[in-house]
């Protein structure tokens, strides 16, 4: 069993979302509530919790400063919000859980199941709250966490060249010549990257960092000559999409 805890000004939303819990999450325990940061962290150094379930808009303090009064945070986080689009992504991109009010069982079961399999992951929940931090003050995508062997490598999006497909992985090629290949489609990559305007998908197989094209070769079906030398095609229908983006670099 891992030990829970639920943290919401709203006692409405702390039983609800213990129902929800007691009915489709069998493996967990939930050991206590809080209406606000102060009393919450008083539990979470009583009980020890395994996951915590956290409101992010509350008095005082919001659920973001959960972390800044606990010693030791070695639970797995999983934040209930009503934030936007861009927020959502955020959470995506830096490996923080998080669930979207009204909360659905089968998300509320899936981010149940990414925060277990996460407990033993390395960067530890702070990093990864400090860069989800990161990429919301500003409103703009700054890192992303890469699931890799030992956990989760975190990679600033101005580091990457370009992304490659390959079947049900992706490579992701960086700036000095590394390349990681990482468990997701490269459409799991086009879907988190689609706020960014830097990246472009120029074929099936690719998507590009346009900050790190080198040239355009238009002859010969059409390519991009990447910082790394490496030559990305253009299929036939991006060429006017890219065409486009292409003239609007200033270089």
């Amino acid at each position: 069993m891992y030990k829970t805890l639920i943290i919401d000004d709203e006692a409405k939303a702390r039983r609800l979302l213990q129902t929800l819990i007691e009915e489709n999450c069998p493996e967990l325990e939930i050991v206590a509530q809080a209406e606000d940061v102060p009393s919450a962290v008083k539990l979470i150094h009583q009980h020890k919790p395994d996951i915590v379930f956290s409101d992010i808009d509350m008095p005082q303090y919001n659920g973001f400063q959960l972390l800044d009064f606990v010693e030791k945070a070695d639970f797995e986080l999983i934040y209930c919000t009503a934030h936007n689009d861009f927020a959502l992504k955020a959470f995506e991109v830096s490996a923080v859980g998080y669930l979207v009010k009204p909360v659905q069982i089968s998300l509320l079961v899936k981010a149940v199941e990414k925060a277990i399999q996460l407990g033993n992951a390395k960067p530890t929940i702070t990093e990864r709250l400090d860069t989800l931090k990161e990429n919301i003050k500003d409103n703009a995508l700054k890192k992303i966490a890469l699931p890799v062997a030992d956990g989760l490598h975190f990679v600033a999006l101005d580091n990457i060249i370009y992304l490659e497909a390959d079947s049900a992985y992706t490579h992701v090629v960086l700036n000095d010549n590394s390349k990681m290949l990482i468990c997701k489609k490269l459409k799991d990559f086009e879907t988190l990257l689609s706020n960014n305007t830097n990246f472009f998908r120029t074929h099936r197989s690719f998507i590009i960092n346009t900050d790190s094209i080198k040239q355009y070769i238009k002859s010969d079906g059409g390519s991009i000559i990447m910082s790394n030398n490496i030559a990305i095609p253009v299929a036939r229908e991006r060429k006017d999409d890219f065409q486009q983006l292409f003239d609007n670099i200033k270089f």
